[in-house]
């Protein structure tokens, strides 16, 4: 024990008698690596000198430990406690095996009294360790506070992020419902005939659009249609191109004296303005629109139509033993400028369907990334070719989402189903 005390700093000036004499009154601690020396709050009744061997000084903030320094062999640990009376301001912990000399409240108060020079030294070496710690601990403070600067930073960042997206949501919810003025609110309904309509977006709003316009002599026109891509610059060009062709399709007969009232003439003249206008004013932006466009005489059948590049819409027998297509013969609307469009004509008879329809239909993806695909869009129509549009509408769409079973709608749907009546026997 002398001889380790002399190894001590504190203990150089002491003569060798009272060395001695001190070494022979003191008791001796073993600490294995990682016991504890003491706990934070402890009563204090001694303080220690280290002889051999390194101990960390340990407190817990919010239940995190906190590593406030280390004592190494020739300081004193735990003399606060003797100084002020105070419980034990933090853990000590033994990082490596050592030993420690005992010393107690009144040895340590008798060699404080009796060596001016030795209290001198320990208070010195505790300012130094206290000015350690502060600074210690005020760098902890200065980084943690930086770190609060940060995520409040990130915090006031992502609640910016959530009021732009909360407008964004009430923006698109606004368009949304703009998007479903656009369509008819009410199907007409003519003597032998029953319309059925369904249209839904991938996303907030779409690309798709269907509609029924009003003819002079009770035509009647059709129109199924999908704008290329999806979501808004998708849904301004269904705006545009919507309110061109009704405004193309009503102009000749409600500003010129209903002097153009042919279907024919209506169709051509209504598809080269719209045409004419997207290729020229909106030619840069790579848009375009597939179409179908009919215009129905209820009274006898006859449809005349012009296919833009559209999906062929489908005309089904009432049995479902014969389905015909509409084929496309022309291209897309904005696609090139000076485009003239053929019409061609058929006839709906007593108790046949009209089903026109978008991509969205028969391109819905289930789990597996397969399409639902046209044959089995016809062997719906085969099997419920005898029912009402509108039973006819809920079965489609009945079918289209079992098959995808849950999966993201990839694409807009829309459905036009026109069916006439039998004749009376």
């Amino acid at each position: 024990m002398f001889e380790r005390l002399r190894q001590v700093a504190i203990f150089k000036g002491f003569a060798d008698a009272d060395l001695a004499r001190l070494a022979a009154e003191l008791d001796e601690r073993y600490l294995e690596a990682g016991e504890v020396l003491f706990w934070q709050g402890d009563e204090g009744n001694n303080c220690y000198v280290i002889l051999t061997g390194e101990l960390a000084v340990i407190t817990y903030i919010n239940g995190t430990e906190m590593r406030l320094g280390t004592r190494c062999a020739g300081e004193i640990i735990g003399e606060m406690a003797l100084i002020d009376s105070s419980p034990r301001s933090a853990t000590v912990r033994a990082v490596t095996a050592g030993r420690l000399a005992v010393l107690n409240k009144q040895h340590f108060t008798t060699l404080m009294s009796n060596d001016p020079v030795l209290a001198l030294e320990l208070l010195r070496d505790v300012t130094a360790h206290l000015r350690s710690t502060s600074q210690r601990m005020i760098a902890d403070l200065e980084q943690k506070n930086a770190e609060l600067s940060r995520a409040y930073e990130e915090l006031q960042a992502a609640q910016a992020e959530v009021i732009r997206l909360n407008r964004l949501e009430e923006e698109l919810a606004v368009a949304r419902r703009i998007q479903e003025l656009f369509l008819p609110r009410t199907l007409p309904q003519f003597s032998g005939w029953e319309i059925a309509a369904f249209s839904r977006g991938a996303q907030a709003v779409g690309g798709d659009f269907f509609d029924c316009i009003e003819l002079p002599n009770g035509h009647l026109g059709l129109v199924v249609a999908d704008v290329c891509g999806k979501g808004v610059p998708a849904a301004l060009f269904v705006a545009l191109t919507r309110s061109l062709l009704r405004a193309a399709s009503q102009a000749p007969w409600a500003f010129q004296g209903n002097r153009i009232t042919d279907p024919d003439l209506i169709l051509t003249g209504a598809l080269w303005l719209v045409n004419d206008y997207l290729t020229r004013e909106h030619g840069d932006s790579d848009m375009f629109t597939t179409l179908f466009y009919g215009v129905l005489d209820p009274r006898t059948g006859q449809l005349s139509y012009t296919n833009a590049g559209h999906n062929p819409p489908l005309i089904v027998s009432r049995d479902g033993s014969a389905i015909r297509e509409l084929e496309a013969a022309n291209l897309p609307l904005g696609v090139m400028s000076q485009q003239t469009y053929a019409t061609a004509q058929t006839t709906l008879t007593a108790g046949e369907t009209f089903v026109g329809f978008s991509d969205g239909i028969t391109e819905a993806m289930n789990m597996a990334d397969e399409p639902y695909g046209d044959e089995r869009l016809l062997t719906v129509l085969h099997a419920h070719a005898g029912a009402s549009a509108k039973d006819l509408l809920e079965m489609i769409v009945q079918a289209v989402e079992t098959y995808v079973a849950g999966a993201p709608q990839a694409d807009d749907m829309t459905l036009l189903i026109v069916s006439r009546a039998m004749l009376p026997a």
